[in-house]
């Protein structure tokens, strides 16, 4: 099932991003409702303060889109700093790439100078795999230790992740505090922001020997098999930094890591005793930010 439509998280979601901004329109409203008690005027007053609302909603309104590459950091890994690849696999044309692809989309309400709140979805795989000499000294989990104790750790493993996840994030605007730290001003049209929020992640993942690509262990998947199931669901905790250049009016550039950091062991289908314990993934993105903004003419 599709987790836009199973999260709990998407109600929370559109609560959060936009009592925010109605919040302020409606004290305005009260505030002058109260102060203009002539009926005459009522009308008129009625009618300016709710295109100011309209205006208002529809200002400080960014989207974005990001394109960049995942690094998956737990049990199933080779290196600690760099990402591997395993070459001269018979069972496939091209090479097992640890570095993956994904994608993701933003709506971005800003709340004042410093804060914002956004919306993200974001769409990928990433993958991890492990060699036989990397095993010593670790207890491995083998779900089916009858069946596949000859074709599981020494050969090798590895593992390709899927997923979906919706987030939402609370960025901060750290220029004014990196200004004061260095002791120079930066330029108007480059932003250093700082994210935290959590997220809901809907994935399956496959485990399978790295030389023979035999089935392992899975999420998502049917046992024994490598037919796809329903996926499952992991909460998440996100955080991450990026810097957004305005190259014209309304228009950014944009330059994100995020590390996102799940709540169990499953990412990888791997529980291993002695090893990273919670899994995690990186995002390192490039992307485009445009502002919307919706004039509304209040003329009589």
């Amino acid at each position: 099932m599709n987790m836009l439509y199973k999260s709990k998280l998407t109600l929370i979601t559109l609560i959060f991003s936009f009592t925010s901004v109605f919040s302020q329109e409606s004290a305005v409203y009260n505030a002058m409702k109260k102060k203009n008690r002539n009926v005459n005027d009522t009308k008129s007053i009625s009618t300016a303060n709710l295109d100011n609302n309209i205006n208002l909603l529809f200002q400080d309104f960014l989207i974005s889109f990001n394109y960049g590459y995942t690094q998956f950091d737990g049990d199933i890994r080779q290196y600690d700093y760099s990402s591997s690849v395993q070459t001269g696999l018979s069972y496939q044309d091209e090479d097992f790439k640890e570095l993956r692809s994904a994608y993701s989309f933003s709506l971005e309400k800003k709340i004042d100078d410093k804060f914002s709140v956004s919306l993200d979805y974001v769409n990928g795989e990433f993958a991890g795999l492990r060699r036989p000499n990397e095993y010593e000294g670790y207890e491995i989990d083998i779900p089916y230790p009858d069946v596949f104790n000859a074709i599981s750790a020494p050969n090798g493993q590895k593992f390709v992740t899927t997923f979906n996840e919706v987030d939402v994030l609370l960025n901060y605007d750290l220029n004014s505090n990196v200004a004061k730290l260095i002791k120079i001003e930066l330029p108007e049209n480059i932003s250093l922001i700082a994210k935290f929020g959590i997220g809901y992640n809907s994935f399956r993942s496959l485990r399978t020997n790295l030389y023979s690509d035999e089935y392992i262990h899975g999420f998502g998947y049917e046992d024994f098999t490598k037919n796809e199931s329903d996926a499952v669901t992991e909460s998440v905790i996100i955080y991450g930094a990026k810097i957004k250049y305005e190259i014209q009016e309304g228009l950014s550039l944009l330059v994100d890591y995020t590390v996102r950091n799940s709540m169990s062991d499953k990412w990888d289908s791997s529980i291993m005793d002695g090893g990273n314990g919670g899994d995690r993934f990186s995002l390192f993105s490039l992307g485009l930010a445009y502002e919307l903004t919706k004039k509304v003419d209040t003329k009589d």
